[in-house]
C-alpha cells in the first residue's frame, strides 16, 4: 500500500504510517504540486496538512486512492464531493489542537487589550511612550463567542476565570454547561468588549462578519478570528481600525494565505499571525498521531472518524 505524505510529519507519525504500508514522502520537494500530480495516481492513502490542497482533479486521478487523511481539523482543502462521488473515505483529527487554538486566541486577546505587539515595536525603533498604549482591563467585560464548539468552550472556560461575562452566538447548540448565554448575533455584536470567532467555513458562514455587522461593534471593541479566512470581511476590518472605530483586531487566518502585505496591512494595529492556531508542538504530533490511528481504523473496517457520506 502506498501511502503519500504530503506535509510534514514527525519522525513518530511517520513510522506509525510506515506500518500501514510504504511511505512516500514528498513533503520537502521543491516542486512539490508537481510530485503531488504524479505520485497521486498510484496512491491508495493521501495525508496532507492544511498547506496542500486536494482538488477535483486530483481526486479524479487518483485511481486507487481509498483515503485521504487530513492532520488537523479544517477541510477546506479537499474536495469532499468529489471524495464521495469517488468512493474516497475522508478522515480528520479535529480534537488534536482544541487547546493550542484556545491559548492563541487569548493571547491575540490579550495582546490587543494591552497594546502588546504595538508597543514592543515602538519601544525597539527608539521610542519611550507610555501614554500612547493605554490599554483596557478584560475583568467585568463582556466576551462574545461566534460559534461554540470545543475551542470557543475551551476559551470561555479561561477567560472566565479572568472576570469576563460570557455570552455566544451559535444556531446548533441550545445552551451552555459554563454558564455563557446564548444570545442572536445582532445582540452579541452590538454588546460584547472582544469579540472571538469560531466556526468552520462553510456557505453558511463566509462573510457571516461582514461590513453591516463589523459597524455594530461598539468603540473600543475588539475583535480576534483564529478559526478560517473569509469569515470576517477583512478589508473592512483593516479599514475600521484604521479609523479607530475598533480598539484592535487580531487574526490567525485569512481569505487568500498567505495574504497580500499592502500598506494598509503593514501599518494597521491588527496583530496578524500566520495562521499558527495549530502551530504547536503538542498539537502537530497529537494531530499526525490521530490522523495515524484514523486510517488504521478504516482499513480495518471502523468508519466512525470518516466525515463525508
Amino acid at each position: 500500500m502506498k501511502i503519500l505524505i504530503c506535509d510534514s510529519l514527525e519522525n513518530e507519525v511517520l513510522n506509525s504510517f510506515s506500518e500501514i504500508g510504504e511511505i512516500k514522502d514528498i513533503s520537502h520537494e521543491e516542486n512539490k504540486i508537481d510530485e503531488l500530480s504524479k505520485n497521486i495516481v498510484d496512491s491508495e492513502v493521501v495525508v496532507i496538512r492544511s498547506a496542500t490542497t486536494i482538488n477535483k482533479d486530483l481526486i479524479k486521478s487518483a485511481k486507487q486512492l481509498k483515503i485521504i487523511a487530513r492532520c488537523g481539523v479544517g477541510i477546506d482543502n479537499i474536495d469532499l464531493e468529489q471524495a464521495s462521488k469517488s468512493n474516497i473515505y475522508v478522515t480528520n483529527s479535529p480534537n488534536a489542537n482544541i487547546i493550542s487554538v484556545a491559548e492563541l486566541t487569548i493571547g491575540l486577546i490579550i495582546g490587543a487589550a494591552r497594546n502588546i505587539h504595538s508597543s514592543n515595536n515602538s519601544l525597539k525603533s527608539g521610542e519611550w511612550n507610555r501614554q500612547k498604549f493605554i490599554g483596557t482591563e478584560l475583568y467585568e467585560k463582556q466576551l462574545g463567542l461566534i460559534g461554540f464548539g470545543k475551542a470557543a468552550n475551551e476559551v470561555a472556560k479561561r477567560l472566565t476565570a479572568f472576570g469576563m461575562r460570557i455570552v455566544f452566538f451559535d444556531p446548533y447548540i441550545d445552551e451552555s454547561k459554563n454558564d455563557a448565554i446564548k444570545v442572536d448575533l445582532d445582540y452579541l455584536m452590538q454588546t460584547s468588549d472582544v469579540i472571538s470567532i469560531h466556526v468552520i467555513k462553510t456557505k453558511e458562514t463566509e462573510n457571516l462578519i461582514d461590513s453591516k455587522y463589523l459597524k455594530m461593534i461598539k468603540e473600543g471593541g475588539i475583535i480576534v478570528n483564529t478559526s478560517r479566512g473569509g469569515i470576517v470581511d477583512e478589508k473592512s476590518l483593516f479599514e475600521l481600525v484604521d479609523d479607530k472605530k475598533i480598539i484592535f483586531g487580531g487574526l490567525d487566518v485569512y481569505e487568500k494565505e498567505p495574504p497580500e502585505v499592502g500598506e494598509s496591512f503593514s501599518n494597521s494595529n491588527i496583530i496578524t499571525t500566520p495562521h499558527l492556531g495549530a502551530s504547536t508542538k503538542e498539537a502537530q504530533l497529537k494531530a499526525g498521531k490521530q490522523t495515524a490511528e484514523n486510517v488504521k481504523n478504516i482499513l480495518n473496517g471502523d468508519l466512525n472518524s470518516v466525515i463525508n457520506p
